[in-house]
């Protein structure tokens, strides 16, 4: 593990390479615990977008989720929504997805449901729940998993903003969806308490036969998707049309939903609050997210070359 103070030997050392791009991940990491994104990581990224650098985020989060604390920071930029399931531009407009099968969710319905697993679906029409309640209770383990001293008033009123700003709706049944030919599945994101019937399902729902991706953003859930929707599949594609290397990309993530692009990108940058096994694959290690962590990576990079 290098640390930060070498930055410069990558960038710009002998047979080095400037960087074009910095793709970020969301949550744990541009967000912080509250789910809100800090000043400070805004600044950061406005200056590197004012320095010729793309920056593209990468997310767990569908584009309705997504977009609200980006457009509030006043950063336009891609998305790539869904954890790769979906690219968005600037604009808005989706570049590329890759959904679900109707046959691929039923499958994950038969083995969550007798796993007894509380699970959540993200759609081209946005996120969806079939228990309200749940889905409140999902929010508020999330918070308290951090560490963070938040009253349990506070942790309600952040879980029941996902409601009250569209982030999720409840439905009393999935099936119009699934059967709605204009509407797309791009993720299910499952949860639960109990370990065993979590790797469980992670078992069953890894058998090549499914042809899914499984991975997790929080150390009570599964995030289920396409085989070829992952995070660093979509930044491959996303880099490859803009005619940019690899090599020419920094990535930021703290989960293990970000193992794809962090081990695609030439600079991968653990989060100080991101899991042991991410920051041993990452190059480096910034701060916590609750610490500006993103602003504190850019900002080092733009000194290291811009400021040159």
């Amino acid at each position: 593990m290098k640390d930060f103070d070498n930055l410069s030997l990558t960038v710009i050392g002998s047979g080095g390479v400037k960087l074009k791009l910095i793709a970020t991940d969301m949550d744990g990491t541009l967000v912080d615990h509250m789910r809100e994104l800090p000043g400070e990581n805004a600044k950061a990224i406005l200056a590197a977008q004012e320095g010729g650098i793309l920056v593209v985020v990468a997310t767990g989060r569908d584009y309705t989720e997504a977009i609200k604390p980006l457009k509030e920071a006043g950063i336009r930029c891609p998305i790539i929504c869904v954890n790769g399931a979906e690219i968005r531009s600037e604009e808005g407009e989706i570049i590329d997805s890759t959904p679900l099968s109707t046959k691929q969710f039923r499958e994950i319905e038969t083995i969550l449901g007798s796993l007894d697993i509380y699970y959540e679906i993200y759609t081209t029409k946005g996120a969806f729940t079939k228990d309200r309640k749940q889905a409140l209770q999902v929010v508020i383990d999330v918070i308290e998993s951090t560490g963070f001293d938040a009253s349990e008033k506070e942790a309600l009123q952040i879980a029941e903003r996902r409601f009250q700003q569209g982030e999720i709706t409840y439905v009393e049944s999935f099936d119009n969806l699934v059967e709605d030919q204009n509407v797309e599945i791009l993720k299910v994101l499952a949860f639960t308490k109990d370990e065993k019937a979590r790797l469980d399902g992670k078992n069953k729902l890894e058998n090549p036969f499914y042809e899914l991706s499984i991975s997790s953003s929080a150390s009570d859930n599964l995030e289920i998707s396409s085989r070829n929707a992952q995070k660093g599949i979509a930044l491959k594609m996303f880099a490859e049309n803009k005619g940019i290397s690899m090599e020419e990309v920094m990535a930021i993530g703290d989960n293990f939903n970000d193992v794809s692009m962090l081990k695609a990108a030439g600079i991968s940058v653990a989060m100080g609050n991101a899991e042991p096994e991410i920051k041993d694959i990452c190059s480096y290690i910034t701060k916590t997210n609750d610490e500006n962590g993103v602003a504190f990576a850019i900002n080092k990079f733009l000194k290291e070359t811009v400021g040159k």
